[in-house]
């Protein structure tokens, strides 16, 4: 497998996402989180939960994978918790990790950081979207474009604030793999080139070709939107 990552500030003062790619014998973990709260605390939210969540990872290897995947996210939340209550500061930040290997993925998320699969022509959200993104896709079609659901829907209804967490998508199952698979992990500043029902022959074109580095090359189709208010975007994408 080969792993591959990228990041863009945007058009904010702060880049408030983090991410981390580790090789291990048995696969690979990519973990990325988009801080949010300020400047300073997003940016910090987002540092320890993604450090954090790695050191737990490691040092549980003796966890089943599912408990192992679910235990790092808990270890990263109380790590924000203890960091804020210290500083008298409130942020938070959402996490998506994923581990491939052994012919499987499987996956942990809290917060709209998505997890999409590219495989045969097709893009596939895995994991699920903790905004009200949801709500306002039911008004597409109805007068509404996808655009405006999109924007619209950036509410969080969960993330990594050290406060109990509510929603988690943590399957059990493990997702089977096939060869010439493209897993990609990506902030929410990548959807409008990324969203399956934005996707566009530009799209489809990037993820279609296997040269060069594919986070890159979907950063650059970011950049070429001209959005005055692009967001931080991080993307890490990894290939089977």
């Amino acid at each position: 497998m080969i792993a591959k990552a990228a990041q863009w500030i945007g058009m904010r003062r702060k880049q408030e996402d983090a991410y981390a790619v580790k090789f291990f014998r048995a696969g690979v973990l990519a973990v990325v989180c988009d801080g949010m709260g300020g400047h300073h605390d997003g940016a910090l939210a987002s540092t320890l939960a993604t450090e954090e969540y790695v050191k737990s990872f490691e040092r549980n290897d003796d966890l089943p994978m599912v408990q192992r995947m679910r235990h790092a996210l808990d270890d990263a939340n109380d790590a924000v918790r203890k960091s804020f209550e210290s500083r008298g500061v409130y942020g938070g930040t959402t996490l998506v990790a994923a581990f491939a290997g052994s012919g499987v993925l499987r996956w942990v998320s809290v917060g709209d950081s998505a997890l999409y699969l590219w495989r045969r022509g097709r893009l596939i959200r895995l994991n699920q979207d903790h905004s009200y993104r949801d709500v306002y896709r039911a008004y597409i079609g109805a007068g509404m474009t996808a655009q405006e659901a999109l924007r619209r829907g950036h509410v969080l209804r969960c993330a990594i604030t050290g406060e109990s967490l509510d929603l988690v998508d943590a399957p059990t199952i493990p997702y089977p793999l096939l060869p010439e698979d493209r897993i990609v992990l990506t902030t929410d500043g990548s959807e409008e080139i990324l969203a399956p029902e934005l996707l566009t022959n530009v799209g489809r074109n990037i993820l279609n070709n296997r040269e060069g580095s594919l986070p890159v090359a979907l950063i650059e189709a970011c950049q070429a939107l001209g959005d005055p208010y692009a967001d931080n975007t991080t993307i890490v994408s990894i290939d089977v």
